[in-house]
């Protein structure tokens, strides 16, 4: 399996990675969870390391499915999931404030089994909260050990721009595009 290396962070995935959202969420009913975990094992026998979920899958059910069927592999494969995206009344609304990043790792990080996120992304825009207090937050997270690499999902270029001349003003590298 050829690899990758995700932007300029040094953070190298297979280039064919495998996302989980289908397994549990987004076209009908959960697929078997037996099943569904050997599908897993079975992408990381062909040469799968890059994984991705995100809490809002399920909502939460995805990240435990994928969390299980990785914990032999810690350290061998990479877990990608997302943050910005909660369920209200059973609709999904943006929400990246800073207190509810912080909750989301915490909950991430203890459905997945793992100790810290290997790339935690922004899954939309919220347009209430301006980008610089996300990557604030996700630097603090990325210092305390909760996160080692973080992006944005479907962001436009004026954010990637945003979030890059702001990141010049950190006195740490920031892993941005």
């Amino acid at each position: 399996m050829q690899k990758r290396k995700l932007g300029n962070s040094g953070l190298e995935v297979s280039a064919i990675g495998l996302g989980c959202m289908g397994m549990s969420h987004g076209y009908g009913p959960a697929s078997d969870k037996k099943e569904m975990i050997s599908l897993i094992h079975a992408a990381i026998d062909r040469g799968v390391t890059f994984f991705d979920t995100a809490e809002v899958y399920g909502p939460y059910v995805n990240e435990e499915l994928v969390g299980e069927a990785l914990k032999p592999f810690k350290g061998k494969v990479v877990i990608a999931t997302k943050f910005g995206i909660q369920m209200e009344n059973g609709k999904q609304v943006l929400d990246s404030k800073p207190e509810t990043i912080r909750q989301s790792v915490e909950g991430s990080l203890s459905r997945l089994r793992v100790d810290t996120i290997d790339f935690y992304y922004q899954h939309r825009v919220d347009p209430n909260v301006p980008i610089e207090e996300v990557a604030g937050v996700v630097q603090d997270l990325i210092k305390e050990g909760k996160v080692k690499h973080w992006g944005l999902s479907e962001a436009g270029v004026g954010r990637f721009a945003a979030l890059t001349q702001f990141s010049q003003s950190l006195p740490f590298k920031a892993n941005t595009p």
